[in-house]
C-alpha cells in the first residue's frame, strides 16, 4: 500500500478525534505517530496558527523527532523579526503561492535558511509547505486568519509523490480541525486576558450564570493611583493612557507575576486576590501578596528616577492588603456579568489602602494580615474606617 491508500484511515482518525476533548499538541503527536505507522518518515511537522492575544499574533506547534511537540508564541509585527526574514515560509508567502517545496541538502541553496541548514545537519532531506486562508499577501501574515503547515522528511530521497498527494488531500480536513481547535484556544486566551486564569477557568467550566458563586478565603489586594487628577490635567488623553498603562504594569503586572489574580480595574484602581487554596495556606498567600506589593514599590522607584530626569511627575500609588472570607462569583444583570469578590474583607482592604496617602506609605496591611507573617511590622495606629464597625490596626513593613 502507498501512503495515499491510508487517506481514509487518516480521515477517520481525525473525525473520531474531533469528538474528543483534545488539543493541538495531542493532535499533532497522534498524527505523526499514525503517519509513521504508514511508513512516512518525518523529521519535523509544524503548525502556525493565528492567535487573538494582547501580546502574541501566532502560535506555533512543532513536532521533531526526538523532542516531541513544542509550542512557541510569536509577537505581533513578525515581519520585522529576524526569524521571519530568514524563514523559508517568507518567499512562498510573498509570492502568493499556496504551497512550496525545497530539497534540503548541505552546501546547496537550502543553506540560506538557518532552519533548513540545521535540519540538513540532523538528517532532514525535504521540506514541503502549505499556506491557507491568507487573503492579503501584501501585508503581514499576523492579524490574518491564515494557517501554515510544513513537513520535513528524513527519507534519503525525500517525500514520495504519493506522500505529497496525501498531504494535499488531507490538508483541508486538517485545517478545518485546526481552525476549530484554534477557536477553542482563542476563547481561553480571551478569558485569561480579560478575567485572569483563576476566574477564566471557572467561566470556561460553566460558572456563567448570575449568582454562581462560592465563599473563598483570600488575601485582598487593593491598589489606587495617587494624584490622578493632576496627572490627567498635565497630559493629553493618549499620553495619560500611557501613564496609566505604566502604572498598571508596575502594580497589576506584579500581582500576576507573583501568582495573584486581577479581578477588575476601577478607573485608576485595581482589585486583586491571592486565593488561600491556590497557595496552600494563609501565610504563603500573604507572603506572595506582600512580595508583589514591595516589588511594585521597588520598580516604581526605578521608573520615577527616569521620569524625574525627563521632567515628568512621579507615579505614586498606595496598596492595601487584608485577608478574609469573600463571596467570589458572578454579579450584575442577567445579560452583563462581572466575575469579582464582594464582602467585608474586600471593603476593609480598600479602606486600609485609603490611609496610604495620609500616612505617606506605599503599602499598608491590616493586623490580621500582619499576624499571618513572622516578620517585623511598625504599627501606624488604630483607625475608624468608613462602613467598618470596629477600629482596626493598620501596619507597615518595618524599615
Amino acid at each position: 500500500m502507498t501512503a495515499l491508500d491510508h487517506y481514509d484511515d487518516l480521515l477517520e482518525w481525525l473525525h473520531r478525534g474531533a469528538m474528543r476533548d483534545w488539543d493541538v499538541p495531542s493532535l499533532l503527536q497522534e498524527m505523526v505517530e499514525l503517519m509513521e505507522s504508514f511508513g512516512i518518515r518525518l523529521h519535523r511537522v509544524h503548525f502556525g496558527l493565528p492567535m487573538l492575544h494582547p501580546l502574541y499574533a501566532v502560535s506555533a506547534y512543532s513536532w521533531q523527532a526526538g523532542t516531541g511537540v513544542v509550542n512557541d508564541n510569536y509577537p505581533r509585527g513578525i515581519t520585522e523579526k529576524a526569524f521571519w526574514t530568514c524563514s523559508p515560509v517568507r518567499p512562498f508567502y510573498e509570492s502568493g503561492a499556496i504551497e512550496g517545496r525545497i530539497r534540503i541538502k548541505a552546501g546547496t541553496s537550502s543553506d540560506q535558511y538557518p532552519m533548513l541548514k540545521s535540519a540538513a545537519h540532523n538528517g532532514a532531506t525535504d521540506y514541503f509547505l502549505q499556506l491557507t486562508n491568507f487573503n492579503d499577501r501584501s501585508v503581514s501574515p499576523d492579524g490574518q486568519e491564515g494557517l501554515v503547515i510544513s513537513w520535513m522528511s528524513s527519507r534519503p530521497d525525500g517525500f514520495s509523490d504519493d506522500e505529497l498527494e496525501l498531504f494535499r488531500k488531507f490538508h483541508l480536513p486538517l485545517c478545518a480541525q485546526l481552525k476549530n481547535l484554534t477557536h477553542r484556544r482563542l476563547v481561553d486566551d480571551i478569558l485569561q486576558a480579560y478575567l485572569g486564569s483563576y476566574s477564566g477557568q471557572r467561566v470556561h467550566a460553566g460558572q456563567i450564570q448570575r449568582g454562581d458563586s462560592e465563599l473563598i478565603d483570600a488575601v485582598i489586594y487593593f491598589c489606587d493611583l495617587r494624584n490622578s487628577s493632576r496627572l490627567a490635567e498635565q497630559y493629553d488623553a493618549q499620553a495619560f493612557l500611557s501613564v496609566l498603562n505604566d502604572y498598571f504594569e508596575l502594580t497589576a503586572g506584579t500581582v500576576t507575576e507573583f501568582g495573584g489574580e486581577i479581578l477588575r480595574f476601577i478607573g485608576d484602581a485595581s482589585l486583586a486576590i491571592f486565593p488561600i487554596a491556590q497557595f496552600g495556606d494563609r501565610e504563603s498567600a500573604c507572603k506572595a501578596s506582600l512580595a508583589a506589593a514591595l516589588a511594585s514599590v521597588a520598580r516604581s522607584d526605578d521608573l520615577n528616577r527616569r521620569r524625574i530626569e525627563n521632567g515628568e511627575p512621579e507615579i505614586e500609588f498606595g496598596i492595601g492588603l487584608h485577608p478574609g472570607m469573600v463571596l467570589y462569583g458572578n454579579i450584575g444583570t442577567p445579560t452583563r456579568l462581572e466575575f469579582t469578590v464582594i464582602g467585608q474583607a474586600a471593603n476593609e482592604a480598600a479602606r486600609v489602602e485609603s490611609l496610604c496617602k495620609s500616612l505617606d506609605q506605599p503599602v499598608l496591611v491590616s493586623r490580621a494580615f500582619a499576624d499571618a507573617l513572622d516578620m517585623n511590622w511598625t504599627s501606624c495606629g488604630h483607625f475608624e474606617l468608613h462602613n467598618i464597625s470596629e477600629p482596626i490596626e493598620v501596619l507597615r513593613p518595618a524599615d
